[in-house]
């Protein structure tokens, strides 16, 4: 159950725990509703954030850190992959090419990197996808 909560499908497994809680059709319904109003409650909070951080005018080092620690993380991301990708495979080509010894290169956990990769390209797209697969409500 602790696995659904931290998954994708969060709202449903919330759902399915009200629906475990509560027997009657009325007790259902009202737990539900509280349940999106809660979440609602939370959208909001978070846009009302998101608004306050994207209008700080705070000067000094903790406002660049405030402005620019989104693009530092997605340059971060991209930096790691393209390494992994491309230049870690061209640099073995040409050191086994000319039989240059040297020590192994670094591996990145890409099992780590890719979800924060795709948590930053949007895993909105994934709700909308629940939401019209009639996986939640």
């Amino acid at each position: 159950m602790l696995g659904k909560l931290l998954g994708g499908g969060s709202i449903k497994a919330i759902g399915d725990i009200v629906d475990d809680l509560y027997t009657s059709d009325e007790e259902r319904n009202e737990a539900k509703i509280a349940l999106e109003k809660l979440q609602t409650k939370l959208k909001e909070k978070q846009l009302d954030i998101n608004l306050a951080d994207s209008q700080s005018t705070a000067g000094g080092i903790s406002g660049f850190i405030q402005r620019i620690w989104r693009p530092l993380i997605g340059f971060s991301c991209a930096l790691a992959i393209l390494f992994e990708y491309v230049i870690k495979p061209f640099l073995m080509f040409f050191l086994a090419t000319f039989h240059i010894e040297t020590l192994p290169l670094p591996d990145m956990d890409m099992g780590t990197l890719m979800p924060l990769v795709m948590a930053l390209l949007g895993m909105g797209a994934l709700r909308t996808y629940e939401k019209k697969s009639g996986l939640t409500k």
